[in-house]
């Protein structure tokens, strides 16, 4: 199997071929792409007349107005402009955890390139970063067929480990993109509420458009475990044998609290959160995530 065919099997292709991703909020880019900027400036669709003042351009005089009329107007566009997207991957080692399907990692990791497969398709500019403890594997946003397998070599040298770096990972992607664009993030978020909400909050005070795709194993969910079970550590934790029965309950409520907290702080922040299980299908996910968008 090839590297880029690990991430997207041909049938799954076939059935991207046929969508299409967009960000819902106005963005700003410098080429010809799909979405909307709000700059104004000379490019493809007119909007509106307005008077000649001191400091435009020459150039950009409507000359046929003014030998009609006698009086000098500019011409404003709205500029057609590329997506300028970051695709965020958590690489926490939580994220390695695997139940009855593969892990949250590899089920993130495809849904990542099916997201660069989508957008770079459309022209857009994609660039991701795969969030490590301490370091962070950046590969700068671009357009152009040559980046899909840029992504693919950087998903081939990540793997699941150590302690969470997506707070702070937040924050650097905030202060490296100079434009506005949309960020995605694929992650179990399993960190504190606080610190990742003000990772979010950097992001959305930056003016990017923030997606939250919440990456869960079912196990996570409804916590299946009967009999005593080892539990260890996937991210440095000590491992410890426990009657599943005596903290199941402390377990939910601990989870269902931390859910709650992410859900209202995406809510203040204006941003979207969704959340996938590792037995639904990929393009199932990806079908519900563009019903959504």
């Amino acid at each position: 199997m090839s590297q880029v065919s690990r991430y997207l099997e041909p049938e799954l292709v076939e059935h991207l071929n046929h969508m299409q991703l967009s960000a819902r909020s106005v963005v700003q880019g410098g080429t010809i792409g799909q979405h909307r900027s709000p700059v104004k400036g000379a490019s493809v669709e007119f909007r509106q007349h307005r008077f000649y003042v001191p400091g435009d351009e020459p150039r950009r005089l409507d000359w046929r107005v003014l030998g009609r009329t006698d009086r000098p107007y500019v011409k404003e566009y709205d500029e057609e402009t590329n997506l300028r997207s970051v695709l965020m991957l958590d690489a926490s080692g939580s994220m390695g955890y695997r139940g009855d399907f593969g892990s949250k990692f590899d089920y993130a990791a495809k849904l990542l390139a099916s997201f660069a497969y989508l957008m770079l398709g459309q022209s857009e500019s994609v660039g991701i970063t795969v969030c490590g403890h301490e370091n962070d594997d950046w590969l700068a946003p671009h357009a152009g067929p040559t980046q899909l397998s840029r992504v693919v070599d950087a998903l081939e040298r990540a793997g699941p480990a150590g302690a969470t770096g997506l707070p702070r990972a937040m924050h650097d992607v905030a202060e490296r993109l100079e434009r506005r664009g949309l960020v995605i993030i694929l992650s179990d978020l399993f960190a504190g509420a606080d610190q990742l909400r003000s990772g979010l909050a950097h992001l959305r005070h930056e003016r990017h458009e923030v997606v939250a795709v919440r990456i869960l194993d079912r196990h996570e969910l409804d916590f299946p475990f009967r009999n005593w079970t080892r539990f260890k550590g996937l991210e440095g934790e000590r491992g410890r044998l426990m009657e599943p029965a005596l903290m199941r309950r402390a377990y939910k409520e601990n989870f269902d609290r931390h859910r709650k907290a992410m859900e209202a702080g995406c809510l203040a922040l204006g941003v979207e959160l969704l959340e996938f299980v590792t037995d639904r299908a990929i393009l199932e996910a990806l079908r519900r995530f563009m019903m959504r968008r």
